[in-house]
């Protein structure tokens, strides 16, 4: 069982090396562009023609940075780009870690309350979970935005920050934002496991023994459906750092999600000349940051997998 754990460490490592190095390459694709315009200077066209050449000479490029400035350099505001996306990203980590243990662990419970209602039409169910996970959850972040706004007008609800990162009531209402579809999503998965699992022989054997639903269910089936929730663990995982970037960007949340979008985006407006070149430095920093996190919550996920997993059988 350790062979085996460690095989599973060492093959995320190799998938964490091989993605960074994948993503590095595509952020320095050559970005230059030429503009053709007309004799009244109007623009016509814009041409890019990719080169494999200058691709590479961008890698030695930014390669002889590092060596010449000893790291990535400094940022607009004076301090260094290590020491900002650090500050950014430990902003972003407020919002991550606990939308992740929100999203598996209430999931869970979630998904043993609709197993337990599942012949109940309370509401609460399974088929709520669906309903929420058939909605746009950048349907419910706006929604819930504008209802706490509403009550607040009407004084039914005291006033609550919901733009920026400097109050507690900002992480609070970007935290429930990340963890809404990540708990449903676990939930779900919890549901149909547990469904999967009623099948199963030895429910049959805990019913003719006498024992109690509620402790077959936590006791046996859910330690059984724990393997395949764990598996899906990695799906929650990017959900929560996908709708990072919305969720910041839509409550100014001044984390590494919105620097990052603000490091490789377009400009929105553009005149002959304009440069779509990114902050390289910067984006590379956060590449390392984001991917570091996934490939940690991987290695999280794979180390429960294996404590619940009993020893020597198939899980």
């Amino acid at each position: 069982m350790k062979t085996s754990l460690l095989n599973k460490v060492l093959k995320q490592l190799a998938l964490w090396c091989i993605t960074t190095i994948l993503l590095l390459i595509i952020i320095f694709i050559p970005r230059d562009v030429i503009f053709e315009t007309s004799k009244y200077g109007d623009i016509q066209k814009i041409v890019y023609d990719y080169s494999v050449e200058q691709h590479v000479g961008n890698i030695k490029d930014f390669y002889a940075f590092l060596q010449e400035n000893h790291g990535l350099g400094f940022y607009s505001d004076g301090d260094t780009v290590e020491s900002h996306v650090l500050k950014t990203s430990g902003r972003s980590l407020l919002l991550i870690i606990p939308a992740l243990f929100i999203g598996f662990f209430l999931g869970i419970i979630k998904g043993v309350i609709d197993y337990l209602l599942k012949n109940k039409k309370t509401g609460v169910g399974s088929g709520m979970t669906w309903f929420v996970l058939s909605v746009p959850d950048l349907f419910f972040m706006i929604g819930l935005q504008l209802l706490l706004m509403f009550l607040y007008e009407t004084g039914l609800f005291p006033h609550i920050d919901l733009y920026g990162h400097e109050k507690l009531e900002n992480v609070i209402v970007c935290i429930l934002f990340l963890a809404m579809y990540p708990l449903f999503l676990i939930a779900n998965i919890t549901y149909t496991s547990l469904v999967e699992e009623e099948t199963k022989d030895y429910i049959r054997t805990a019913k003719s023994k006498g024992i109690s639903r509620f402790k077959t269910i936590t006791l046996h089936m859910l330690k059984n459906a724990l393997q395949k929730i764990n598996i899906n663990s990695n799906t929650m995982t990017l959900y929560v750092l996908s709708n990072l970037f919305i969720v910041e960007f839509l409550t100014n949340y001044r984390g590494a999600a919105f620097y990052f979008y603000k490091s490789i985006a377009a400009p929105r407006r553009f005149v002959e000349g304009t440069s779509f070149l990114m902050n390289t430095n910067s984006a590379v920093g956060f590449v390392f940051v984001f991917t570091l996190i996934i490939l940690l919550s991987n290695l999280l996920f794979l180390w429960l997998s294996h404590l619940v997993s009993p020893e020597g059988k198939e899980a």
